[in-house]
């Protein structure tokens, strides 16, 4: 005999947040036994006439809730007159039942029995979250003249789904005071290949900035919260950006409080092999200090892929420059000589200050003949897992030299010691100098695209007719542009195919010099074909993905600033509206305007991911803190070695490519990140949030 024990609570369903809650009033009876795991946590909508439940478990089993039987699973007395269910592997298991019944009808009670707990509540459109709604749950863009949410109906085993019957209209509500901003009818989009829904339209685009607002279908439900401007976005564009701090190597890392002291300071020479977790370090090689830069991802390994973050971070700052300036992320603006932080301002715009610290490594692994190693590296991977990078006791080497980093760097170093040649002149001469070295060392290996950066560069700074001369033998080089829209920028360096506009965006807006008229028409044209291609490509998805889901490396279906890069940086140079508006539509994606309506971003969003393969977040994790905020995961699209085996139910194979996804820390291609993967172009959301810095007050509460 299995004993039960049986309980009744009486609670409340709250999916939104403090001081903003909708109460659903509800009585739960709860019975478990000795082998029950399953508990009933949320009652939600996915139709007018499918109910959604969501368990969780502490056990990963993905036929742990038994819908065999539908007649054990009853809406006012009546069985289901269908059960699905969604499941997924997520540290360790969500389990979401569907329940098809009659058409819900406001303000009629319903009494829901199942094997694993009965709800009994009272259904109210504008109070119960439909999970068929898809938005931007951190904040749309005020700048942007097109925003909008999407309603999908997908019941897991069940499929996705048309609305059957005539299309509903909604209605956009203020929820601090129930007021009526705006109603509308859903427009029908249709199928959608890459994600597999049959897809509705919600337009928001005159929704005024401001908020909370949220979404109601009537006889359906409502949305997730979410503003539009204002401190939305700028929370967003804050963490965001700030999340490069939080992953930066060699540096103390505070709010939150996660290193007291720099980590991974010492290096031993050892030149070794590039690879992962190879370098064998004894300890006795030539020992140095290296200050800067990046944690590769969840491990410690510095690379000369990072390169390409304080590349993309000065151009976008040149860019934009008005939108950026002092302790506006409120990261460390002084040091000591041993990089103890003195204090949070220097009168340098932190975006800048920033790249100098991705810079900054390259300066330490730079050999007097101007060669630059790959990075740094130990044998295995930093331990304890859940713990601050400053406690790791492995040795750490360097990587062999290596022509990425030194023919990249050369340009690197040249472009910041322009940009930072009015704070810190006499640091813009150490990098000149460090920049002609590598030059030196390298220009028989430098590909094009990277000879074409180190001249616009050095002719900006110094003025040089050489300079200028090999800049207009070498421009046509960016004509390739449009064609590499979708490369990795730091996999692509000394890369014959032209990938990255901040190579060539400095001279398009240079004032001071005389520019060749030829060369920046040909490079806005370069910009011009490349953004077309972009919006050419987001056309042709319901959900702003911009990339064939289904073709790309890890992280590619998240890395919607990248192609949003070249839209905004053509928006900057015409004034024309419509490349905003499409760089504005694809930021929206990855904080929740997508399939799973999932904010792929930590710290952003109602339903956001919480489970980054990350060490200082597991440690951050386990201080009640959440994960480091700011971090954008791998996201779907791309199982890996590690996902083929993931317990999602349906299978893997069967979930179309945006919906390919399993929130669970062992599952690296779809929970681990890299700074340069998926956090190169998050500036972009600054520009977004016209400028502008976090009061640091969460809106939504």
């Amino acid at each position: 005999m299995v004993m039960k024990q049986c309980k009744i609570v009486i609670g409340e369903i709250i999916y939104m947040p403090r001081n903003l809650k909708i109460f659903v009033t509800l009585i739960l009876l709860t019975c478990t036994n000795s082998y029950a795991e399953l508990t009933l946590k949320e009652l939600r909508t996915a139709s007018k006439d499918v109910l959604a439940l969501v368990f969780t478990s502490d056990i990963i089993d993905i036929n742990e809730a038994d819908i065999s039987n539908t007649a054990a699973w009853k809406i006012n007395r009546a069985p289901a007159k269908g059960i699905y269910k969604y499941v997924m592997q997520a540290d360790p298991c969500d389990h979401h039942i569907y329940i098809k019944t009659e058409p819900l009808k406001d303000g009629k009670e319903y009494l829901v029995e199942t094997p694993y707990g009965d709800k009994r509540f009272v259904f109210n459109s504008a109070d119960i979250l439909c999970e068929s709604i898809k938005v931007n749950q951190a904040g749309y863009s005020a700048l942007s003249k097109t925003r909008y949410a999407n309603f999908a109906i997908w019941l897991g085993t069940g499929g996705s789904q048309k609305i059957d019957g005539n299309i509903p209209g909604y209605e956009v509500i203020q929820t601090s005071s129930g007021k009526s901003i705006l109603k509308g009818q859903l427009n029908e989009i249709g199928n959608d290949e890459s994600s597999g829904d049959f897809v509705y339209r919600i337009d928001l685009s005159k929704v005024p900035e401001g908020g909370p607002y949220k979404i109601v279908v009537e006889g359906y439900g409502a949305s997730y919260l979410f503003g539009v401007g204002g401190e939305f976005l700028k929370r967003a564009a804050y963490l965001l950006f700030r999340a490069q701090y939080l992953q930066r190597c060699g540096c103390p890392i505070h709010n939150p409080d996660i290193r007291e002291k720099p980590c991974h300071t010492i290096i031993y020479d050892v030149d070794g092999p590039i690879g992962e977790a190879n370098i064998e370090v004894k300890g006795n090689e030539r020992e140095f200090r290296v200050y800067g830069g990046y944690h590769d991802a969840g491990d410690a390994d510095r690379r000369a892929y990072h390169i390409s973050n304080p590349i993309i971070n000065l151009m976008i700052y040149e860019a934009f420059p008005e939108y950026f300036y002092d302790n506006q992320y409120d990261i460390p603006g002084e040091f000591d000589s041993e990089y103890n932080i003195k204090n949070y301002t220097n009168n340098i715009p932190d975006i800048i200050d920033e790249a100098e610290w991705g810079a900054l490594p390259w300066e330490y692994l730079q050999n007097e003949d101007g060669s630059v190693h790959f990075g740094t590296e130990t044998k295995g991977y930093p331990e304890p897992f859940a713990a601050p990078m400053d406690r790791d006791t492995k040795k750490y080497g360097t990587v062999a030299i290596d022509a990425r980093a030194t023919t990249t760097c050369a340009g690197l170093f040249m472009h910041l010691a322009r940009i930072i040649k009015p704070y810190k002149p006499e640091k813009s001469a150490q990098l000149f100098d460090r920049a002609e070295r590598a030059l030196k060392y390298s220009e028989k290996d430098m590909a094009a695209p990277e000879r074409l950066y180190y001249f616009i560069q050095k002719y900006l700074l110094t003025g040089s007719d050489e300079a200028h001369q090999k800049v207009k033998e070498l421009y046509r080089a960016a004509e390739a542009l449009k064609k590499n829209i979708y490369a990795t920028p730091g996999y692509s360096l000394n890369d014959a195919g032209f990938d990255n506009p901040a190579y060539i965006y400095s001279y398009i807006v240079e004032k001071r010099l005389p520019v060749d008229p030829e060369v920046v028409q040909f490079f806005t044209n370069a910009i011009k074909e490349a953004a077309d291609s972009n919006i050419d490509e987001l056309r042709k998805h319901a959900y702003p993905i911009g990339n064939n889901s289904k073709s790309g490396g890890w992280g590619h279906n998240v890395r919607q600033p990248l192609y949003a890069c070249a839209p905004m940086l053509y928006y900057r140079l015409s004034g024309d509206q419509e490349y905003l508006d499409a760089a504005s539509e694809f930021m929206d994606y990855k904080l929740g305007l997508n399939p799973l309506n999932i904010s792929y971003v930590t710290g952003l969003g109602f339903n956001q991911v919480h489970n980054p393969h990350d060490r200082e977040s597991a440690y951050t994790i386990s201080k009640g803190w959440g994960p480091k905020p700011g971090i954008t995961v791998f996201g779907p699209g791309i199982p890996g070695w590690s996902g083929g085996n993931a317990k999602v139910l349906p299978a893997v194979k069967e979930l179309s490519s945006e919906r390919l996804y399993v929130d669970d820390r062992e599952l690296i291609s779809f929970n681990e990140f890299t700074i340069f993967e998926t956090m190169t172009h998050d500036a972009l959301y600054t520009v977004l949030a016209n400028g502008g810095k976090w009061d640091g007050e969460d809106p939504y509460k």
